[in-house]
């Protein structure tokens, strides 16, 4: 007896007869009713908010902050950056920034400063600012560099940019990133 069955050109003679048993029909039954049960338990999961996709426990929160000086005159010739946590601080950096006047009022019981230098630059065009601020796991600063592009005529003239910024104060650790972007030519 044969017990290899033809490939090609199949007859309906040379296949074995289909013959479906109880326990094949309640296996079948099983396995729908078990795809039920999962796409039930999906439906509550999304229909009450526990089977979002993405991890909402580690999504950053925009921190708004307010600009209070900024400039292209200061005394830090290096890129730096500075967090600023009490009054004593503050009037430091505003002698730091060579800034006429007094420097404005800031609760450090619910504030901070942060003070952002670019340090020492060859001519005018150069700037620094804090682009946007968030917090996940620690407090993330993203700060803007910019220059002017390759032949712009310039002021030949030595600028130390900065920029000094109050935010919410927070217990996070603090960290920076430094986004370079290339100006065009005024006109």
């Amino acid at each position: 007896m044969n017990i290899f069955y033809q490939l090609y050109p199949r007859s309906a003679a040379a296949e074995p007869p289909r013959v479906y048993t109880g326990g094949m029909r309640q296996d079948v039954l099983i396995l729908i009713g078990a795809a039920v049960v999962v796409v039930g338990i999906g439906v509550f999961m999304f229909s009450t908010g526990r089977g979002n996709l993405s991890d909402n426990s580690s999504a950053a929160a925009v921190v708004s902050f307010t600009e209070i000086a900024k400039g292209s005159q200061s005394s830090v010739e290096r890129r730096v950056n500075y967090l600023i946590t009490s009054s004593s601080q503050f009037g430091e950096l505003w002698k730091m920034i060579t800034a006429t006047g007094t420097p404005p009022t800031i609760d450090f019981k619910t504030h901070s400063v942060i003070a952002v230098f670019a340090g020492q630059k060859p001519t005018v065009g150069y700037a620094i600012a804090v682009a946007k601020i968030e917090d996940a796991s620690a407090r993330m600063v993203s700060i803007t560099l910019a220059k002017p592009s390759d032949g712009c005529m310039l002021a030949q003239s030595i600028t130390t940019p900065y920029q000094l910024i109050s935010v919410p104060a927070t217990s996070l650790s603090l960290a920076h990133e430094d986004v370079s972007v290339t100006t065009t030519c005024a006109n």
